[in-house]
């Protein structure tokens, strides 16, 4: 949809505002326009209409200044104006979180599935996952589901998939616009480094790497072998980088050799049991440390983020980080000045961060270099969810 000037700026100083608070609680007026470089005038007319659209509160007074005068009325974000649903789908499961505005969880659910279509899957889970969010009795506010493969999220795209068998799949034509919420689609990868800068949205970081490694059984579909999967999200200048095909953190080991299947050179045997033989499992980390060695050095990152199989266990992960001479990581990381960092192994890590991801889209600022075509969801149809409560 083309939008004209007005609209891109309004929707642009509603976002400033809304992202402020909601990256700083308890932020006051003056603050925000101090920050933005925005007229208080102008400042105080957004936060009257979030607070009138119930987005926005007037919490506790602060701390007069040294120069005397009113207590500052503090700001924060409603955490009850509504939640959003994250979904991770593979072929023969699906995890679901609900979380408020805030990321905090307000529901999660593991289930198998059947062999279906995308699409069918899909329907039947939307028809129970509003179900959930009707109980938890919170505004609607959209879905955001994450996908093994290389995904196109602005067009919501689904370029090539091998788990689920699908080559330039339209999925935004094909399925979402049959729903009545927004609905956003993302790579499983990409999700945790979403869920990365949802956890450190108060000083938010720069440049970093998200590494997910998950296990997957064999794939009667297409035939794919029991394994893990590695994939990586990439951050630069606190944005999420996709590169040119959206294919940015696809991931083979340094060690893999023309012939070999999967993303190793480990056999097959070893890959199938990395999830329940640790011998397998340090074979596999050794691997992978390896291979992320050059990537960590040319990248320069602040932080390695390990989500999934990759911090399965914590301490022989920690065990084997310091067994330098088997892999060359931890000198690697020393050198950049790189911290690495371990996820609580949360398998829900990644519907979490699908969770993450609509969130950080919502409170993000328009850019007129963003990408052509590029789904955003507006601060009008927000206004509207809230309103009208859980439908």
């Amino acid at each position: 949809m083309r939008i004209n000037n007005n609209t891109f700026q309004r929707d642009a100083n509603i976002s400033l505002v809304a992202q402020t608070i909601w990256r700083h609680p308890g932020i006051s007026r003056i603050d925000i326009a101090r920050a933005l470089n925005l007229y208080r005038s102008t400042v105080t007319n957004i936060i009257q209409n979030l607070i009138e659209a119930g987005i926005v509160y007037e919490a506790e007074a602060g701390e007069v200044t040294s120069q005397g005068g009113r207590r500052p009325i503090l700001l924060r974000i409603n955490d009850k104006m509504g939640c959003v649903v994250g979904l991770e789908i593979q072929p023969d499961f699906y995890r679901a979180v609900v979380t408020n505005i805030y990321g905090q969880r307000l529901y999660e659910e593991e289930k198998s599935l059947q062999d279906s279509s995308l699409a069918a899957v899909f329907a039947s889970l939307f028809d129970h996952l509003r179900t959930v969010v009707e109980n938890i009795r919170l505004p609607f506010l959209g879905i955001s589901i994450a996908l093994p493969g290389i995904i196109n999220p602005d067009e919501g795209i689904i370029i090539q998939s091998d788990p689920f068998d699908l080559t330039n799949y339209h999925f935004y034509r094909e399925v979402a616009t049959r729903y009545p919420v927004p609905i956003m689609i993302e790579n499983d990868a990409n999700c945790c480094a979403w869920e990365d800068l949802n956890r450190y949205r108060d000083t938010p970081l720069e440049d970093f790497i998200s590494v997910l490694a998950e296990y997957h059984t064999k794939n009667p579909l297409t035939g794919l072998r029991s394994g893990v999967g590695v994939g990586m999200g990439i951050a630069l200048g606190g944005k999420i980088h996709y590169g040119k095909r959206y294919a940015a953190g696809e991931f083979t080991s340094m060690l893999w050799q023309q012939g070999k299947s999967g993303q190793f050179e480990l056999s097959d045997e070893v890959m199938l049991h990395v999830a329940d033989n640790e011998g397998a499992y340090r074979q596999f980390l050794i691997e992978l440390f390896k291979s992320l060695k050059p990537i960590v050095s040319v990248f320069d990152p602040e932080v390695l983020f390990f989500h999934g199989e990759a911090c399965r266990n914590r301490e022989v992960v920690l065990d084997l980080l310091e067994k330098d001479e088997q892999h060359g990581l931890k000198s690697v990381l020393q050198r950049v000045g790189c911290r690495l960092e371990l996820s609580p192994g949360d398998v829900f890590d990644v519907a979490h961060g699908a969770a993450s991801m609509f969130i950080h889209r919502l409170f993000s600022v328009p850019e007129l270099t963003d990408r052509k075509g590029s789904y955003r969801i507006s601060w009008e149809e927000i206004f509207e969810r809230v309103k009208n409560g859980t439908r």
